[in-house]
């Protein structure tokens, strides 16, 4: 599942989500640049949530919570300064 979404208003910052469920690795990048990179060999969790911080001069706090459904696939939900932003059903 791969997704992005531009946060900001006046400084434009693109964040981009990445997991393979396959592999297990989960790799977030904010401008290019990576943020976060975490890799799960066997055991997924049910629900992970990933928080972090965006921008220089303009600061917005985004949420991406994660839910693992029961056979196969996720449900991302991303907030935006505690604002529901995008909502993704994806396998």
């Amino acid at each position: 599942m791969t997704f992005a979404l531009l946060v900001g208003e006046t400084e434009k910052n693109l964040l981009e989500f990445q997991f393979n469920q396959l592999l297990g690795s989960t790799v977030i990048k904010v401008n290019d640049k990576l943020v976060k990179k975490s890799v799960r060999l066997f055991s997924e969790p049910i629900e992970e949530k990933h928080e972090l911080e965006v921008g220089e001069n303009e600061r917005h706090t985004v949420s991406i919570k994660k839910e693992r459904k029961l056979l196969f696939g996720q449900k991302y939900v991303v907030y935006v300064n505690q604002r529901l932003v995008k909502l993704i059903h994806g396998f």
